[in-house]
C-alpha cells in the first residue's frame, strides 16, 4: 500500500535544518504517528506532491533514513518503513538511555555552575501541556523528544551529543510504540515535571549523586513500559 492510500494522509510541512533533513524529520515523525506505517513502501513521487519540494532532498532525506536503518531496501525496489521489531526497539532505548546518562551528569554540572539555564526545560513542559489540551499526539511526542534535546543542548557534549543526534529519530519513531506511550497525554507532562524536580535536586548539591541520577533517569525512560508490564502480569 502506498502512502497516497490513506484517507487522512497528512504531513507536517518541514521546517529546519537543510532541507534534505528536514524533510527526513518530517518522514520520521509520519512513521511515528503511523500516518506511514511499518512495512510501507515510500513513494517519491507522492513525497514530491505532498511537501511541495524537488525530488533532489526528497532522495536525499531517504539516503540518510535508509542510512540510519529507519527504511530498507532501496535502488530499482524503493524503500520501504523498517518493521522495528522489539529487540530493535530495545536495542534503541538501551543506547539511549547510555547515551543520555553522560549528557544529563554533564548537564546538571553546567545547570550547577550556571554556563546554562536549567529553565530551558520548561518550554518542552508547556508544549506538552498545550499539547495534551488540544489531543495532539504528535506535538506532544515531539515536545517529549525537544526536553531530552534541551538536556543534550546544555550538556555541551559535542561527542556524545553527536551520538544523540543519529538516534533522535528512533527513538521519536519508538516513543509511539504501544509499550512505550502513554495513552493519557494529561500525564506525560506531570512526569516530565517529576523528572526535571529530580534533576533540580541534583544541581542544588554541590556534588552529584551519579547512582540516584541515573536511576531516575532510567525510571523516567521506562516507567509507562513497566507499568504495562505490571497491568499484563496481573491480567488487567
Amino acid at each position: 500500500m502506498s502512502i497516497v492510500s490513506h484517507g487522512l494522509f497528512e504531513l507536517p510541512q518541514p521546517k529546519r535544518i537543510s532541507l534534505s533533513e528536514s524533510v527526513a524529520d518530517t518522514i520520521a515523525e509520519a512513521i511515528s504517528t503511523r500516518i506511514i506505517m511499518p512495512g510501507e513502501r515510500i513513494v517519491e513521487t507522492a513525497l514530491v506532491e505532498k511537501l511541495g519540494v524537488s525530488r533532489v532532498p526528497i532522495r536525499e532525506a531517504l539516503k540518510v533514513l535508509h542510512a540510519q536503518g529507519i527504511l530498507n531496501g532501496g535502488g530499482h525496489r524503493g524503500y520501504r518503513v523498517s518493521a522495528f521489531d522489539p529487540g530493535t526497539t530495545q536495542q534503541v532505548m538501551e543506547v539511549r538511555l547510555s547515551l543520555e546518562s553522560f549528557l544529563l551528569r554533564d548537564a546538571i554540572e553546567n545547570w550547577r555552575s550556571g554556563v546554562e539555564d536549567i529553565a530551558a526545560l520548561q518550554r518542552p513542559i508547556d508544549d506538552m501541556k498545550a499539547s495534551a489540551r488540544a489531543g495532539d499526539i504528535r506535538a506532544s511526542l515531539i515536545a517529549d523528544l525537544d526536553f531530552h534535546r534541551a538536556i543534550r543542548v546544555a550538556a555541551r557534549n559535542p561527542v556524545v551529543g553527536t551520538l544523540w543526534d543519529t538516534i533522535a529519530r528512533h527513538v521519536l519513531i519508538v516513543f509511539n510504540f504501544d509499550r512505550y506511550r502513554d495513552e493519557n497525554l494529561d500525564a506525560i507532562p506531570k512526569q516530565h515535571e517529576e523528572f526535571r524536580a529530580q534533576i533540580q535536586e541534583q544541581v542544588a548539591r554541590s556534588t552529584t549523586k551519579l547512582d540516584e541520577l541515573y536511576g531516575a533517569l532510567e525510571d523516567h525512560m521506562l516507567l509507562i513500559e513497566r507499568k504495562k508490564r505490571r497491568k499484563l502480569a496481573i491480567g488487567i
